[in-house]
């Protein structure tokens, strides 16, 4: 008799030893840390992120978890909360396409905590991470597209189990075991798009992980729960999709999901990357001034997500293909404050390359394909990209990655300081004692920490600091 799927994905979660992992599959696991964990440290100093500390601080809780970027301590789920949301609000973390999740943002808040207060190897962190993949990204292909064409938000409601596994796995949780904690998870799990351009994305995003967190805590100290949360009407997939695909490849077989993980190069939604990169391609054959239209067509189903028409906010720019484009065609920085700020949006330049452009669904592009048009006086030009496809020379992404991090991050940190903690970071998975390297990496930060927390009272999202 086949097992059920609840079962089949908890032994995927479980099934496999962290000696076991795939050397590539652990160094991706390492990239993902070095990225999301440099967003963390870059949005800590975001106004949302602040007012969120000043909130779970004022409930006062044993602080033993470190909060990156805040040079503090704060109790388990409130310092999973607290990096969570960080990491996540400038919306420039990695990507898994096809389960539309960003996979890093539910998983390593949890996975980081666990591993700090129970001094646990970083190799089981990797794998950790690994097995929340896994999971998320099997029920995301189980579920299908309609759980997302409902308005639901992937990170979030599916992160959370995510985080179930992986931090399930760190407690060495047996299968009947964490199949009550998924149920526990399920009656928390939730997560809207209509809050898209919005510190609410980043919020329930991180209120995954501490749902997934909680979740194998509770069932680990006996709660009782359902065990096959994912395999009855009523349960969790027969209430949040119109339809379900048990026999899809993605569901089963021996495919590693970390391995089609991409990363974000330009500081907006996925669904901008490809328009931004061939609107790069065809900014050397024309002088904005030229340009009379612009026709970017993408995979229909960004249009409810990335087509804000007059972005009102930094956040909101970042889900505006138009303001992305006509940001790269004018010459400005696709990554930074200077971008995204009121200036920027309201810069004559850009304003007019909005005005001129028309955002075209169409059903032949795949996810994350875009193809970018212009005409101009002296004729048409036409570039397409496809931003779909996984990096397969990881050197050459961790180089970027380093780079990416340190340009987000040099003006808070010294570059001795950057690269040194980069440094730590290639060598997490022959640590014995996570809880020492985070107390290491925390001392070689904390002496940048004050400013880490944005002296100059300036948001990267374009407002003032005063949380």
């Amino acid at each position: 008799m086949r097992a059920s799927l609840t079962a089949r994905l908890i032994e995927r979660s479980l099934g496999f030893g962290a000696d076991e992992l795939p050397r590539d599959v652990a160094v991706i696991a390492t990239h993902c840390l070095l990225d999301w964990m440099g967003m963390a440290l870059a949005g800590s100093r975001e106004p949302d992120a602040g007012r969120l500390m000043a909130e779970l601080v004022s409930e006062g809780s044993p602080a033993s978890v470190t909060v990156w970027g805040r040079g503090v301590r704060l109790g388990l789920s409130q310092a999973v909360l607290a990096n969570g949301m960080a990491a996540h609000l400038l919306d420039f973390d990695d990507t898994h396409l096809a389960s539309r999740v960003h996979p890093s943002a539910p998983l390593w808040p949890a996975i980081l905590a666990v591993c700090e207060t129970e001094r646990l190897p970083g190799g089981e962190a990797l794998a950790a991470f690994a097995a929340g993949v896994e999971m998320q990204t099997r029920l995301a292909a189980y579920m299908g597209e309609s759980h997302y064409r409902l308005g639901w938000h992937n990170t979030a409601t599916l992160g959370c189990f995510g985080a179930v596994a992986a931090v399930g796995r760190l407690y060495g949780l047996k299968a009947e075991t964490l199949s009550r904690a998924l149920t526990i998870a399920a009656t928390q799990s939730g997560g809207l798009r209509m809050v898209f351009g919005t510190a609410c994305k980043a919020y329930q995003v991180a209120r995954s992980a501490v749902v997934g967190l909680q979740a194998v805590r509770l069932a680990r100290s006996g709660m009782d729960a359902p065990v096959d949360v994912f395999d009855r009407p009523d349960g969790f997939a027969g209430l949040y999709a119109r339809e379900r695909f048990p026999d899809a490849p993605q569901v089963s077989g021996a495919h590693w999901h970390a391995r089609d993980i991409v990363f974000k190069y330009h500081e907006s939604c996925y669904g901008t990357q490809a328009p931004v990169e061939a609107a790069l391609l065809l900014r050397a054959r024309c002088v904005p001034g030229d340009i009379e239209s612009v026709h970017i067509d993408i995979e229909p189903q960004y249009l409810s997500v990335c087509d804000v028409l007059e972005p009102a906010t930094a956040l909101q720019a970042k889900f505006s293909v138009r303001h992305m484009v006509a940001l790269a065609l004018s010459g400005g920085a696709t990554a930074g404050a200077a971008g995204f700020s009121s200036a920027a949006r309201a810069d004559p330049r850009i304003r007019d390359l909005c005005r001129k452009t028309e955002v075209r669904g169409d059903a032949s592009l795949g996810r994350a394909q875009a193809r970018v048009t212009l005409k101009t006086r002296a004729g048409s030009h036409e570039a397409a990209a496809d931003a779909s496809r996984p990096e397969r020379d990881l050197e050459r992404q961790w180089r970027r990655l380093c780079e990416k991090s340190s340009r987000v991050l040099g003006a808070d940190y010294p570059a001795h300081v950057l690269g040194a903690w980069q440094a730590s970071l290639a060598g997490l998975g022959e640590q014995d004692d996570f809880g020492a390297w985070a107390g290491h990496a925390a001392s070689l930060l904390g002496a940048s920490s004050e400013a880490a927390v944005n002296p100059r009272g300036e948001s990267r999202n374009g407002g003032i600091c005063n949380g």
